[in-house]
Parts: C-alpha cells; structure tokens; sequence
C-alpha cells in the first residue's frame, strides 16, 4: 500500500500547486465536512484503485438520482450526501478525484474498508483503510493552510464535523489471523483501532464527531442468502455487532471525558434500519433491488453477474444491492442523524451539535421513531391506522415537541415476562429469551425480546400516554428517562432467590430505578422539575408468578421449608419493601396486574398428565391476589399520597380462557407457538419441533406462558378504562387524572 498511498500523496500535492497562495476567510456559519469509512458513504474513491475490492462505477448504480455510476453503491445519494445538502455544502468529492478543494472537506470512505488494516488487505490498493484515510486528512490540513492560514485553518477544523461509518467489514470478512480470537477481545481491537483514529483526528484539530454504529447488516440479503435453505440472519454477526455498539457508547463517554471540547453523536443504525424502515416504511426488507440468486443476495452480482435481476420500482425496497440501501433508505436514515429525536440519535442529533445554543434535544424531546409512534392497522380498529399515525407522530423534527414536566407523563415498568421488553437479551445466563422468530412477528417484524407475535400491556399504556415505546434499561445507548424505562426481566420474581443468576430480580430493578432517579436529577438540573416528574410518574407492576412456579417444580429447601401462607406472605413483603422504597424516591402512583390464572396455563397443563389445571399452583395464585389486595390497602392508609390501580388480570384472562369465542379468539386453552401437549413445551422458537398456528389472532396463548398481541391489547384497555369490576379502586386514566 505504501507506494500507492505516496502517489495519491504526489496526486493531491500536485493539484495544490496550481492553487494561489493567498489566505481566505470563509463565512463563520460555514461548517466543513471530512467523511470517513466503508461502502455506506464511499463516492467514489475506490474508482481510482487499482486493485479495489469492490466498485460501484457500472450500471444500475446511480440511476435514480445521478443517471449513471458514480462509484456510490447505491441507485442514488449516501446519508453523507444528504447531510452536505443540510449543512447547505455542495457534494463533497471522493479524496483521490483529482483537482478537487478543500475548504468544504472531502470523503475518504473506500468500500470494503475496516477499522484494521488487515481487513480486506489483500493486494495493494484494494481498499484504503481507516488509518490510511486519516493519513490523508493530515495532507488535506497542509493544503488548507496553504490556502486559509493557520488561524482559518483551525476554525475550519474545528467547527468541521468528522462523519465515521466504520467496522461492518471487520466482523463480515474478519482477517484469517483473527478469526480465533474470542468476540470480546476480536471487537476490542476493532473499537481500539477507531479510538486511535479518533485521538489522530482530534490532534489535526477536530472536535465534532458523528458516528454510525453497527447497522443491521447480519440480516442483509447477502446474510440470508449464505444461510442458504434458512433464509435467516447471520447470528455470528449479529453478536459482534451488538457487542461493537455496545462497546462504542462506552468509549465515547470516556474520550468525552478525556479530551477537552471533544463532542459526539452516536446514530443507532441497527435498530433504525430495522424498526423505522422497515416496520414504518413498510419496505421490502429481505430480498434486493439488485442482485441475483436467493433473495438476490449474491455478493457484487448486482450489473456484474450475467444472471443478476433489477425490481422495477427502487422505492420500494431497503437494499438495492445485497447489502447497501437504497437513496430511498439512506435520506429517512440522514433525516434522523440530522434531526432525530434521542432515541435514535444521543446524546443528541447533528443539528444541535453543529448548533450548541438549541438544548432542546438534551432536555428530553422524543420524536415517535423506532416503531413507538406508527402503528399497524390490525384487530378491527383496535388500534391507530398507520397513516393518521405517521401524520400526527412519525417524525417530530419540527422541534416543537418539547419534553416538559407539565406536559408529559413517566412510565416506570418493573416486573417478569408479561412486561419484559428485551432486557433479557443483555443478560448472559439469562433463563429465557425472546430474541428468536417467531417472537416479535405480528408488529415488530422481528424478535425484540418481548414473549409475544407483538406489543404488551405497557406499550399500550405508554401509546394512550401519548409516549413512545419505553426501551429496556439494559439497551446499549438508553440515556434518556424522562419519559421512564422498563427494568423487567422473563423469569424474574420478588424473591432474589427466584432464578437466581439468570433473571433481574426485583431488588435489583428497584436498584436501577435509583441510578435513573439519580441521572434525572443531574439532567433535569433543578429539584422541582424532577420532583414534578417522579411524582407524577406511573409505576407500573407485574410479579410474583415465577416465585410460585418456582415453588411448585423446584426441589430446593429453600422455596419448602415455609407453608403457603408463609410463602405467600414473604413474597408479599418484598414486593411491599420495594413500593416503600419507590414512594421514599418520590413516587407516588402505582399500576399493579395481579397474577394471572397460571394454573391452568398450557405449560402447567401440559406438566399435569391428565391435561388439567395444576391446583398447587391456584391455590398459591388465589392467596397472593387476596393478600395483594389487602396489603395496597394498608398502604394507601399508612402512605401520603400514595394512589393505585390494580388490574384483576386473573379473572379477565379465566373468562377468556373458558369461553374465548366471547372475546373473539378461537383457541383458549393451547398456545399458537411451542410442542407437546396443548403445545405446552416453552420451546417456541428454540428446537426444530416446535409447531406454529396459522394465525396468532385467533389464540389467547402465543407460547406456553405469555399472550398474543390482541389479548394483550384486550387486557391493557381493561386496565386503562375498565370498569370497577375488572380494575380497582379505579381504572389508570382516572388515577392519572387525580
């Protein structure tokens, strides 16, 4: 690589003789842009490699927008192409184009780039690596000075904002030497590289970075169609790309902390190109424009291969090749970088860190993204149809919608698997996981890690909350509180004794909830608007069924050394213990869902071998609602303020169970998803055997254990407006309006 790399050096150096040597002043609102990584914002600079690796400079590439190849792999612009245009730049040129300027940055991108430089190595000349890349930049601050001087120079550098799109190609196409490293340590190498690359460029003088993070690239055309008959994700890389972007965050904190004026922001591209695109866009998200084979995902096919197939309408597709998206894809993924709200973006968008004096976005301001605020027209009305949804919610980038204790409501989600939205997927031993299809199907579109084909009970409330779907507290880049968070995790109980090890008991959720009480107040800055907020927030309940399941099927002396009413008592406590300790940290209203009728679920049916309910198991359930009841009662005599609901989960769902046909489901009594008797096995997803219905809404039970999206829709409205019949001492919309 080295003697290309001098005569691009000779290129460049020759170009700038012809450049006057005077100084310039360029406007003070005048931002430069320099780009740097892979295929994702390459324009062209692989063009002038001699051996390159991959090339995009032959038809169908740029017909949408260019009408004809530019070196870009895509039908059109990159999201790097749309943020020149929102800083009002022009396009910024590959670096190896030659007689280009400076002064409004250039691209450096090469596809097929890594963060190492043994990624894609090869030959000389096949891709220009990270550290390569920022030798350039180096060379391009020379010519700078040349023509601005040194004190325009270091403004400009500045000011500038360095875009970064690195790592996919690492974890892809890791190097041979690699490939036995363990995933900690090979990621480790990758983000310590990028942090190298960071330090060199924050040395030449920049100070504004904007990085996006691992897309979901394990799911790409090019990843189904090498699984072959499976036609699914590439679970290697799934790992490494959710441990790289777990890693990422992290570090920027620490170099936030270690160099002065460093500013960031990172972009969640995997979870986006998932949930906004294809889940609001409604695109085809397996299959490629361009390409050929299975889901036209054979590897740089697309204008190459004599069989390769173009779609006829680009639009309406998330890849255009089998791994690059479309202009279509890119400009919905730029608008968000650019002015996306903190659930997408952190610690805050492009267009506050170009402009420091609008805070909005650190304050709190959500825009309804990653699926929270469009939703699918399903059930016969019993939700909000997709468009009315996106008029009024999808992307509230008008900057209006700002996050005020008066105006918005905090939902605080503590529990077991009826409300765990993902934080199981974090854990590493943890006893149950939804992050496998079919779970996620009926909504979402893919595995999210709530135990159902779609949404739960909270996200619902959340949705008539007028908030957007709350993240799991275990979510890598999850910072933002004010509008609450779900600590829950599948398997959890009240007693720590309860799956000890593999699940997030709920001492250690009331734990978290202390650090988020703790970075909301240095957020929120003044004690008033955080009171306002913790006292108006919903804490919203579902435990204690584990902790009976537990006592049924385990051995353990621990769980049979007490009789029921002792057991049920001690269950009670330490649920008690953490509603004290919550309305100690200033809350103030509860939602709590007693235990469901469990008994007679399709996993406790099929451990009984005639079929029927297991009466250990009610007889346990029917003790704790009493106690339940009871003890909430106390409470609200002996506690200040303290205010509850409390949905009778039990017996909305029994009625369900025994007369289903009443309530609009088909099958009562045996889940959509799982094996063995009333497909009563948990193993939906897990092993080859297990059987899937046709259709989930017909089905009260998605697995053994959890509900369908609609039963659960059924169950949330019942909670938020039911009678006092079903819900007590009053419904959660007339407890919030007290």
């Amino acid at each position: 690589m080295e003697s290309s790399s001098f005569g691009f050096f000779l290129l460049v150096f020759c170009v700038s003789l012809l450049i006057p040597a005077r100084t310039q002043t360029l406007p003070h609102y005048h931002v430069a842009l320099f780009i740097f990584g892979d295929s994702l914002f390459d324009v062209g600079n692989n063009n002038y490699l001699k051996n390159a690796i991959g090339l995009a400079n032959f038809w169908p590439y740029g017909e949408t927008f260019f009408k004809h190849p530019t070196g870009r792999f895509s039908d059109g612009r990159l999201i790097s192409d749309f943020i020149a245009e929102y800083l009002k730049l022009p396009l910024i040129p590959p670096y190896l184009q030659p007689g280009i300027q400076f002064t409004d940055g250039v691209n450096f991108a090469s596809g097929g780039a890594g963060a190492l430089v043994e990624t894609h190595q090869g030959n000389e000349g096949r891709v220009i690596d990270l550290k390569t890349q920022v030798l350039y930049l180096k060379n391009v601050k020379k010519h700078i000075k040349q023509q601005l001087g040194d004190a325009e120079t270091r403004t400009l550098l500045s000011k500038a904002i360095y875009l970064i799109s690195i790592g996919g190609n690492d974890y892809i196409a890791p190097p041979s030497e690699f490939e036995s490293f363990p995933k900690e340590e090979f990621v480790g190498m990758v983000i310590g590289n990028l942090t190298s690359v960071i330090k060199d460029i924050y040395k030449v003088g920049g100070r504004k970075f904007a990085f996006v993070s691992m897309g979901a690239f394990d799911c790409s055309p090019n990843m189904r169609a090498l699984k072959q008959d499976k036609g699914g994700c590439d679970e290697e890389v799934t790992a490494l790309a959710k441990l790289h972007n777990k890693v990422l965050p992290d570090v920027l904190k620490e170099l936030q902390g270690q160099l002065k004026e460093f500013k960031y922001i990172n972009f969640d591209f995997y979870t986006t190109l998932k949930e906004e695109l294809i889940t609001l866009q409604n695109m085809e998200a397996n299959v490629a424009c361009c390409g050929a084979g299975p889901f036209r995902g054979t590897l740089s096919s697309c204008g190459i291969s004599k069989d390769y197939e173009v779609c006829e309408d680009v639009s309406e597709y998330l890849f255009f090749d089998s791994v690059h998206p479309t202009e279509k894809a890119y400009k919905q993924l730029a608008k968000l970088i650019w002015s996306g709200g903190y659930n997408v973006s952190w610690p805050y968008n492009l267009k506050t860190l170009i402009e420091p004096g609008n805070h909005q976005y650190t304050n709190g301001v959500n825009f309804a993204s990653g699926g929270a605020g469009a939703l699918v027209e399903t059930h016969q009305g019993m939700v909000i149809d997709l468009k009315t949804q996106l008029s009024s919610r999808k992307w509230r980038s008008s900057q209006t919608d700002i996050w005020s204790p008066e105006n918005s409501l905090a939902l605080f989600i503590f529990g077991d698997s009826l409300f765990d939205a993902g934080n199981n997927n974090y854990l590493k031993n943890a006893s149950s996981r939804a992050d496998v299809w079919p779970y996620g199907e009926k909504f979402c579109k893919y595995p999210t890690g709530r135990f159902s084909d779609g949404r739960l009970i909270p996200d619902f409330i959340a949705e008539w909350l007028k908030l957007p779907l709350l993240p799991p507290y275990l979510q890598p880049g999850n910072h933002d509180y004010v509008y609450g968070v779900n600590f829950t995790s599948a398997g959890a109980g009240a007693l720590v004794e309860t799956r000890q090890g593999t699940v997030i008991d709920l001492n250690t959720q009331l734990s978290y909830f202390k650090d988020v009480n703790e970075k909301l107040r240095q957020q929120l800055s003044d004690a008033e608007t955080y009171n306002k907020l913790i006292f108006k927030a919903l804490h919203l309940f579902s435990v204690g069924g584990n902790d009976y399941a537990v006592y049924v099927t385990s051995n353990s002396t621990v769980f049979h050394s007490f009789s029921k009413e002792e057991y049920v008592g001690i269950v009670i406590g330490n649920l008690t213990s953490v509603i004290k300790e919550i309305y100690k940290n200033g809350g103030r209203r509860f939602g709590f869902v007693n235990i469901g009728p469990y008994g007679c679920a399709p996993f406790t049916r099929a451990l009984n071998t005639s079929g029927g309910c297991l009466e250990e198991v009610t007889a346990l359930i029917k003790l704790h609602n009493r106690a339940l009841s009871k003890v909430l009662k106390d409470l609200q005599e002996e506690l200040k303020g303290f205010e509850y609901s409390v949905l009778d989960f039990y017996t909305s769902l029994s009625k369900r169970m025994n007369k289903p046909s009443q309530y609009g489901f088909k099958v009562g009594k045996v889940a959509c998803c799982g094996s063995g008797p009333f497909r009563g096995i948990l193993d939906c997803g897990v092993k080859h055997e297990y059987e899937l219905c046709d259709d989930p809404t017909e089905y009260l039970f998605f697995d053994s254990a959890r509900l369908t999206e609609k039963a659960y829709n059924q169950l949330a409205r019942l909670f938020w407006s039911g009678s006092r019949d079903v819900t007590w001492p009053y419904n959660l919309k007339t407890l919030l309006k007290a």
